[in-house]
């Protein structure tokens, strides 16, 4: 009796093409490499195009990073040190007064010792020594308008004058004031030659002020400029008159 094989053990198997049909069939040994269907396979990205993003990806944070987490930062510049105290009796820079200010430190009155002049448009009988007898009742004055009238007073001792005081107008005599003329500006003369104008209130009778620099004198001419028609057509008010005058020295 013979044995019969079982036929799973005749099924066939691929043939490979260089098998001639002469040549004894061997069984294919499996294949390491299994195939996949085309329809399973994704398309990817290959490791170098992956560097690349992740480079540009760092330099793209850095930029974002410098302009918005870290501000650019400014160099403030050095402070000026503060100045230090002098010591006392240490020598300091002070600064140069300037010769042409007025001087405005303390100042005491001083009086002339003499006064000379002449009305040259008409006689008074209130001669200018009524402005350093320091006497409250007199006074000077001149007839006419007093335009070119001139006085000069002469000091006892070189004097630092720094400023003068007139009371401008009649002020002694009642209803005087505003009747008579009453002097705008006058013009103080020293005797190198240097002078200035002084401006006066037509409607002040209170002593006017004012400050010149410092000059050291002997003594001082005074000379009108301009003054205001008279108050009244009276003959009698056509004249200039000063009331009170004191020169200033440094106090």
């Amino acid at each position: 009796m013979k044995q019969r094989v079982p036929d799973e053990y005749f099924r066939p198997h691929a043939e490979s093409d260089d098998v001639s049909s002469g040549s004894p069939r061997r069984r294919s040994e499996p294949s390491g490499v299994k195939a996949v269907p085309a329809s399973k396979v994704r398309d990817g990205i290959t490791a170098r195009a992956l560097a690349i993003i992740l480079v540009l990806t760092f330099a793209l944070a850095y930029v974002v990073g410098r302009l918005f987490v870290f501000p650019a930062v400014t160099t403030a510049a050095p402070a000026s040190p503060a100045p230090s105290a002098t010591a006392p009796g240490s020598a300091t820079a002070t600064s140069t007064p300037d010769p042409l200010a007025p001087y405005d430190g303390n100042v005491v009155p001083v009086t002339a010792a003499n006064v000379t002049g002449e009305c040259l448009q008409g006689w008074s009988a209130n001669p200018p020594s009524g402005l350093i007898d320091n006497e409250a009742t007199t006074y000077w004055s001149c007839d006419g308008s007093g335009v070119i009238e001139t006085l000069v007073f002469e000091f006892d001792r070189s004097v630092d004058i720094v400023g003068m005081r007139i009371v401008n107008g009649n002020t002694v005599v009642p209803d005087r004031y505003l009747a008579e003329r009453r002097i705008l500006s006058v013009r103080w003369t020293f005797p190198d030659g240097s002078y200035f104008d002084q401006g006066l209130a037509a409607s002040n009778r209170s002593l006017q002020e004012v400050r010149i620099p410092a000059h050291a004198t002997g003594s001082v001419m005074m000379q009108i400029l301009d003054s205001t028609p008279s108050g009244t057509s009276s003959a009698d008010a056509n004249q200039v008159s000063i009331s009170a005058l004191e020169f200033l020295e440094r106090g």
